[in-house]
């Protein structure tokens, strides 16, 4: 038995006990946030935050963030397009160096003319500027595996919903939606070069979506990033500044610790989705807000992320949608519906962004087969085969 089970059930007991003392401590706050959100000052916070007076990268606020949305009826005929994607990283213990993306694809039309296509496309790259991404101006190289490769197989993904989208009639109502945010996260804080953004971000995941907002100009159509059971605290660290007192907030935040205990008292350790559990009925959304990523700032040129939370009637979600579907109400709109309509189809997630992955995911079994299938081609090309020992040791079993 290789994890101590006995020893691993006591920790998690204490673990529980710890968790359940910090309840009633929790509730508070979380009900300070909800008086102060119902409070808030946003005149007041809309200046400072223009003048740049917070040392965070505050959100901005687009409405009064206590508002909250009834889903509008959904459209008689429409479609909800959904792509997913996974991939096979580069493994060091493979014979070849190489990465696989598969992006599964769904379109549900809905109306009176009902139809289903489910699709996936998997792409390998095993070629030398596959693998690496080079800085034009000084040849330096990126390899592409972890975050790099994450962030690839967004492009790839947005690139797909692109194309899917002009293939599509422009009469019918439809709805694009991609797993999780549509800011690029993989990228934020890991020191990489300048030319790794550009060619992703730039050159390949805005373009994408410029492509789509092109689209968008001659038809209803809206896009918009699906996270389930997100994990932010942007509006709560906007909160902070309702509470705050200090006209200086840039300067003192975080450096005197008393300064911030009042915040931290009233609102600290609350994330986003359990304040917006209290606020919002079953299908209601909250409203809107900017989000002020460094990466959306420098990088998505002149297209804003701007996020709602919803309740879909399981849990809170995240929804992010570019700034110019955000300014078209019927868009808008549209989006709001048929996300709900969408998660009740799912049984609380979106049935369109359900079928995407299931055409997308590569099972434990596949991945085994693509290695002996790399295996066996350069055997067939006359190649040497190598692993390490560490790899095949994996395959025996010793006792």
């Amino acid at each position: 038995m290789p994890l101590n089970l006995v020893d691993t059930a006591a920790q998690i007991d204490g673990m529980a006990e710890e968790l359940r003392s910090r309840r009633k401590q929790r509730a508070l706050r979380l009900e300070n946030a909800l008086t102060t959100l119902r409070d808030f000052p946003l005149d007041d916070y809309s200046k400072r935050l223009l003048n740049g007076d917070f040392g965070w990268d505050a959100p901005a606020i687009l409405e009064p963030p206590y508002i909250t949305y009834t889903p509008a009826p959904i459209p008689n005929d429409f479609t909800v397009v959904a792509v997913d994607g996974s991939h096979i990283d580069v493994d060091r213990h493979l014979s070849a160096r190489c990465f696989l993306i598969n992006t599964g694809s769904a379109i549900l039309t809905y109306g009176s003319h009902p139809n289903a296509e489910l699709d996936s496309e998997a792409k390998l790259y095993g070629n030398t500027d596959d693998l690496i991404i080079r800085d034009p101006d000084t040849g330096v190289e990126q390899v592409v595996e972890g975050a790099v490769l994450g962030a690839k197989r967004m492009v790839e993904e947005m690139r797909q919903l692109a194309g899917i989208l002009k293939s599509l009639p422009s009469g019918t109502p439809t709805l694009a939606l991609v797993d999780g945010p549509l800011v690029m996260l993989g990228l934020v804080g890991q020191g990489y070069s300048d030319y790794v953004r550009q060619q992703l971000l730039e050159d390949g995941f805005v373009n994408a979506l410029e492509d789509i907002r092109d689209l968008a100009k001659n038809r209803l159509l809206s896009i918009a990033g699906y996270t389930s059971l997100p994990r932010y605290s942007e509006v709560i660290g906007a909160l902070r500044h309702g509470i705050c007192g200090y006209s200086d907030i840039s300067s003192r935040c975080g450096i005197v610790e008393s300064d911030r205990a009042t915040c931290d008292a009233c609102v600290g350790g609350i994330q986003d989705r359990e304040l917006f559990t209290k606020l919002l009925g079953p299908g209601e959304r909250s409203g809107l807000f900017s989000t002020a990523s460094r990466v959306v700032v420098n990088h998505y040129r002149n297209t804003g992320i701007v996020f709602f939370y919803v309740n879909v009637g399981h849990e809170i979600a995240r929804i992010e949608i570019p700034s110019w579907t955000a300014q078209d109400d019927s868009a808008l709109s549209l989006t709001h519906s048929l996300i709900i309509d969408q998660a009740k189809r799912g049984q609380g997630y979106p049935i369109t962004l359900m079928e995407a992955h299931e055409k997308a995911v590569i099972s434990g079994a596949d991945r085994r087969y693509f290695s002996d299938l790399v295996d066996r081609a350069l055997q067939g090309h006359d190649m040497p085969v190598a692993t390490s020992e560490k790899a095949r040791s994996k395959r025996l079993r010793w006792l």
